[in-house]
């Protein structure tokens, strides 16, 4: 009996697993090339086999249950990335970071030291802050006039006479919140008991990402956008780039998704580097090597490469901007990084919900929050940072045009639902199709994902998510 590949009109129908690949197939202990880490600084992870079943538990994206489970065991256990210090650059300034129904302000205090509190009035539960930056010397809420010191503890109580003492006699501040910084990046965690972050961060995962000047960076772009998908669903699609060659046709002709280098970390975290300016394997015959996309000319440009010293085959512009980057003097000191940092995006996935596009330039995040209220609902969060010195960013970050000087606080942008053209195209295009996932969550038709080896970060991700979720409920 012979299996017939072919539609009736003689195209691929499925890929024939006995067909020989021309090019090399995908493995999770696929290395980078030698020209790219010759000293293999990258220290590779052992791969990991969570086995091929389904992921048949189709009711963690829409059961409302389940969604109140992730509060008691996850959002309300772990260290959450919510801002940066550029954010806070003097005394008494503070930030409002939303996750689901909860919301918290953090205050920077003399020096470096922080404060986080819930967004909460100690009184009768009203919201304080509505405005997501600013600087305040005190909180007055604006229902009663109770008056809370920028760390939280209670300034003053409106009409306090007229309280019995019996019914004040207990802890009046602002509720507190673990807060840590590390590198310049603020977390909190609503857990009194976690471990540090430094810990639950991993030293494997710190070292990954040592070459990064984190600390100078500067919040560039800021968008927030509800989407109608849970955040598992969306989350995701970014978890991979399997989807690259169907969701994103104009990211193929120079970047190679399907090689894509993943290393598996302690607590979910992770880290997967895509690598750029070279087509996908999938097109690679059918590009022409004489000569160079004009997806190759953007990295050429930003390199600092005159459009007359552009090389003739594409197969030589990597090394060409790798020589341009190092060429330049002043500004960002790219002898610090390796040849793959210095071209291909180097993703990083903190559990439970942010993935970022890391460049020796910038720094392109993504958060994914669970909706206060409904479970196949999720708020959307990306934010762009420079690094000081950086010149003209990377062009996949969608910026022009702004203050690279971080003397002003970046106001954030609350974008219409729906609204593609904010988020830039390539995100666009998974805002259009992540819908189209979730809607079909319910259907008998589907009875769980089936992934591929490409895809073993989603496994990855569930391995840490389960463990969380069946762990001891909270006392």
């Amino acid at each position: 009996m012979t299996t017939d590949f072919k539609n009736l009109d003689g195209s691929e129908k499925y890929a024939d697993p006995y067909t020989t690949l021309e090019y090399e197939a995908y493995r999770q202990t696929y290395e980078l090339p030698d020209w790219k880490d010759g000293e293999r600084l990258l220290k590779r992870t052992p791969p990991r086999d969570y086995g091929t079943d389904r992921l048949a538990d189709k009711h963690i994206y829409f059961d409302a249950g389940v969604m109140e489970r992730e509060y008691d065991k996850i959002w309300s256990k772990v260290w959450l990335l919510a801002g940066h210090m550029n954010d806070l650059p003097r005394q008494n300034c503070f930030m409002k970071f939303d996750v689901g129904y909860e919301s918290f302000l953090i205050v920077r205090g003399e020096g470096d030291q922080l404060h986080a509190m819930y967004n909460s009035c100690r009184h009768r539960g009203t919201e304080l802050v509505e405005q997501d930056f600013g600087s305040t010397k005190k909180f007055v809420c604006p229902f009663h006039k109770w008056e809370f010191a920028s760390d939280g503890s209670l300034l003053k109580i409106q009409d306090r006479e007229t309280f019995r003492a019996e019914a004040l006699c207990h802890d009046l501040n602002l509720k507190k919140v673990r807060v840590e910084a590390w590198r310049g990046w603020i977390f909190i965690s609503m857990d009194t008991e976690a471990e540090p972050l430094e810990e639950f961060l991993g030293a494997e995962f710190m070292d990954s990402v040592a070459s990064y000047d984190f600390e100078g960076a500067v919040r560039i772009r800021d968008v927030v956008q509800e989407w109608p998908a849970n955040w598992k669903v969306a989350h995701e699609a970014f978890n991979e780039g399997y989807h690259v060659q169907a969701t994103h046709p104009q990211l193929i002709p120079a970047n190679n998704a399907y090689h894509c280098v993943h290393n598996l970390y302690g607590n979910g975290h992770a880290l997967s580097i895509y690598q750029n300016m070279l087509p996908s394997p999938h097109v690679m015959n059918d590009i022409p090597s004489d000569g160079i996309s004009d997806e190759q000319k953007i990295f050429l440009r930003e390199a600092g490469i005159k459009e007359e010293d552009f090389p003739k085959n594409r197969d030589d512009v990597p090394m060409a901007v790798i020589k341009g980057k190092r060429a330049k003097t002043g500004g960002i000191d790219y002898a610090r990084f390796t040849n793959s940092q210095l071209i291909d995006s180097w993703g990083i996935g903190l559990f439970p919900c942010t993935e970022g596009f890391l460049l020796p330039e910038g720094y392109f995040l993504q958060s994914w929050h669970p909706h206060p209220t409904d479970p196949e609902k999720c708020i959307y969060k990306t934010q762009v940072y420079a690094v000081t010195g950086a010149g003209e960013l990377p062009s996949y970050m969608a910026v022009e045009g702004v203050d690279l000087s971080g003397k002003t606080v970046l106001p954030r942008t609350h974008a219409e639902k729906g609204d593609i053209d904010i988020v830039g195209p390539v995100i666009g295009q998974d805002v259009v199709l992540i819908p189209r996932v979730q809607r079909r969550m319910r259907s008998r038709g589907y009875d769980g994902a089936i992934l591929s080896e490409q895809e073993i970060r989603i496994r990855d991700f569930y391995d840490e998510y389960n463990r969380l979720m069946n762990g001891p409920d909270r006392q």
